[in-house]
């Protein structure tokens, strides 16, 4: 987990009263200020099945060419990311378990950038999983050594695959 991951996943633990999910009305976005630009507020539907960005950072306009805030998933994703994202948000609205991972960005969006993501489900006072708070930081890849660089690098599906394992290990996260 980056380090940053690591900040915003520590204040989301410190909100947590004993086994409860921290509740949405506890959340203070002064208290992680520096990472606010690629924060996200994903709203929950009733039914877990419906999902809507009730606020998007600067940084993932900058990232994504458009405002997300007040946007319903469908409408910002299309084909398999939405697939993707959707069983993401549903399984941490049915388990109330937070995730994390990385997503290579297609051509259309930003190629050779790393997604690394983080999804902390957030609850009401039932303790229903009402809205998921989202941190996202884009890693640059180089898909060709820089000057000088040694001739044995690894290729572009060599590199995923060794952020997959030494900086993601796992898709879920133990909270």
């Amino acid at each position: 987990m980056l380090a940053d991951q690591r900040e915003v996943l520590d204040y989301w633990c410190s909100l947590k009263l004993g086994a409860a999910l921290p509740a949405r009305s506890a959340f203070r976005p002064a208290a992680i200020a520096r990472r606010l630009p690629t924060i996200s507020m994903i709203d929950v539907a009733s039914c877990g099945a419906r999902f809507r960005f009730r606020l998007a950072g600067t940084g993932l306009r900058e990232a994504f060419g458009e405002d997300l805030t007040g946007r319903p998933l469908e409408a910002v994703c299309s084909g398999t990311h939405y697939d993707h994202w959707q069983g993401i948000y549903a399984d941490i609205a049915a388990t109330a378990a937070p995730a994390s991972g990385f997503l290579p960005l297609t051509p259309k969006d930003r190629p050779g950038v790393i997604q690394a993501w983080l999804r902390l489900p957030l609850a009401d006072a039932e303790g229903r999983v009402t809205t998921i708070l989202g941190y996202d930081r884009f890693l640059p890849l180089l898909r060709r050594p820089p000057r000088g660089a040694a001739a044995n690098l690894p290729s572009w599906d060599d590199a995923i695959a060794a952020i997959s394992r030494t900086v993601f290990t796992e898709n879920r996260l133990s909270a």
